[in-house]
């Protein structure tokens, strides 16, 4: 069994080696995987919770790809029972469960604004940096999307994609949501890294 750990902040800024390109990089722009006795040997650790061994890698297809049969199998000693694809997909996925806890923190302080005009009215009266907020669109989002996506990037917002429209309905109590923005500085500049990174994992090559 895997046993949770906290992390001190201050390792963020350390450097790691990527097991895939073999490249070094700060510590927060590579991913964790954790080193686990039962199979497939690695799991994601997105939000570093696992004690034990680890290595990392850029949370990229073709960094995972080239560490599966190199720097993954040289760290826990045998072969990797898990291809690329799946591993990334696992690795994506905890990303998106990692947005939708990010999202339900937005809502509790109230900082997010839900639908197509709660967003524009945003938009059109954006207060202080353009880093100060995100634009998050349902995949299946229509309408008036390629309006807001405009805005948006006029203003020079990030804008990332994630769940449908249902999903996104649910989390905020609604029978659907195509679009919302964060405006909480900190929580949008999480919300649109884990979603960069979701979608680098999910990438074809």
């Amino acid at each position: 069994m895997l046993s949770e750990r906290k992390v001190d902040s201050s390792s963020e800024e350390h450097e790691r080696t990527c097991a895939g390109c073999r490249r070094r990089d700060a510590q927060a722009s590579l991913l964790r995987f954790a080193i686990v006795s039962e199979a497939p040997r690695l799991m994601p650790d997105v939000m570093k919770r696992f004690g034990g061994r680890g290595v990392s890698a850029h949370p990229k297809r073709a960094c995972i790809r080239r560490a599966i049969g190199g720097g993954f199998a040289k760290a826990v000693e045998g072969r990797i029972e898990i291809d690329a694809d799946a591993l990334c997909a696992l690795a994506a996925e905890q990303y998106r469960r990692r947005i939708d806890g990010l999202l339900l923190a937005a809502s509790r302080t109230r900082a997010v604004a839900l639908g197509t005009e709660a967003v524009h009215r945003a938009l059109s009266n954006l207060p202080g940096e353009p880093s100060a907020m995100v634009v998050l669109f349902a995949h299946d989002a229509v309408g008036k999307r390629e309006d807001l996506e405009a805005l948006a990037e006029a203003r020079e917002i990030p804008r990332r994609t994630h769940g449908t429209k249902v999903e996104l309905g649910r989390l905020f109590g609604r029978p659907e949501l195509g679009v919302l923005a964060i405006l909480d500085r900190g929580i949008a500049r999480e919300v649109a890294l884990a979603a960069s990174r979701a979608t680098q994992l999910l990438e074809a090559e």
